[in-house]
């Protein structure tokens, strides 16, 4: 997969050691928000600034996301769902089951649609 310039620059940045920053920020501000914390939050708690009103723009959005992508690697349950705007910290596990049968169905659905194309993806 071909990338752009700006995401060669974001992720050699984070890789320079931005990401533990993040990920810190992330937890401090999750732990402080019981109700969770949308991704314009995220951005303002995280980075001091407001967020730009398309997020598909914002590298601190990406950024963001790869922290919360790193931190549920290391099992800290950060759920989210399309039910609701935000992301928190929830260790309840009839929510975490709800987020990856979410996550489940998403995968499915993207799957018939390689599916009806020709393409074959199979997860692990």
């Amino acid at each position: 997969m071909s990338t752009t310039p700006e995401y060669e620059k974001l992720l050699s940045e984070l890789m320079a050691g931005e990401l533990k920053k993040i990920e810190r920020k992330i937890l401090e501000a999750l732990l402080q928000a019981p109700n969770g914390l949308n991704r314009k939050g995220l951005i303002r708690v995280v980075f001091g600034e407001e967020a730009q009103n398309n997020l598909g723009n914002d590298t601190r959005d990406r950024k963001i996301r790869k922290g919360i992508e790193s931190l549920r690697n290391c099992l800290i349950p950060i759920v989210s769902s399309s039910g609701r705007a935000g992301k928190g910290l929830d260790n309840n596990p009839e929510t975490i089951e709800g987020m990856i049968r979410e996550w489940e169905s998403r995968i499915a659905h993207l799957q018939q649609k390689w599916m009806r194309l020709g393409i074959t993806i199979t997860c692990p």
